[in-house]
């Protein structure tokens, strides 16, 4: 798909380029960054599509999520963490860091206690007492990134 794309807009630039003569160098420069962005845009976004690890929501899990979302009011909050290809999350031990994303600065870190061979893993109850944005990860010990996630808490 990206792939065609790409061959049309080429297709359409040398058409148009050849046309207006050297008069058209900026033109060719935009196009050139233009495929370019759509290209990285459409990778990342293909990435969340084609099942890379994720990091989302949901108001309680039992057998099932309850209630996903992206948004939810003030008080605790499922945190869900699904490890693509089925991977096991390979630690014992991992934090939930919240940070805010206004300031930039950590709001908490709540610390949780896992199997090295989850990869399906809720963490209930990770409280936000305060309305806002936040940016959610899941952290391994050592800092290393799982997966993140951006949540809003609104007021109740």
């Amino acid at each position: 798909m990206i792939i065609s794309y790409i061959k049309n807009i080429s297709y359409f630039y040398t058409i148009f380029i050849n046309s207006k003569g050297e008069k058209m160098s900026k033109i060719k420069t935009f196009a050139a960054f233009a495929v370019l962005f759509l290209v990285v845009v459409s990778c990342s976004k293909l990435k969340d599509l084609t099942g890379g690890d994720k990091l989302y929501f949901c108001e309680k899990y039992t057998t099932k999520e309850i209630g996903e979302g992206t948004k939810f009011t003030t008080g605790t909050v499922t945190v869900m963490l699904k490890l693509a290809n089925e991977k096991q999350i390979g630690v014992t031990s991992v934090d939930i860091n919240i940070t805010d994303i206004a300031s930039g600065k950590v709001v908490d870190t709540v610390p949780f206690t896992v199997q090295s061979s989850w990869f399906y893993i809720h963490f209930d109850d990770v409280e936000f007492k305060e309305p806002g944005k936040y940016k959610v990860s899941c952290l391994k010990k050592d800092g290393t990134v799982i997966a993140s996630n951006e949540v809003e808490i609104v007021s109740k």
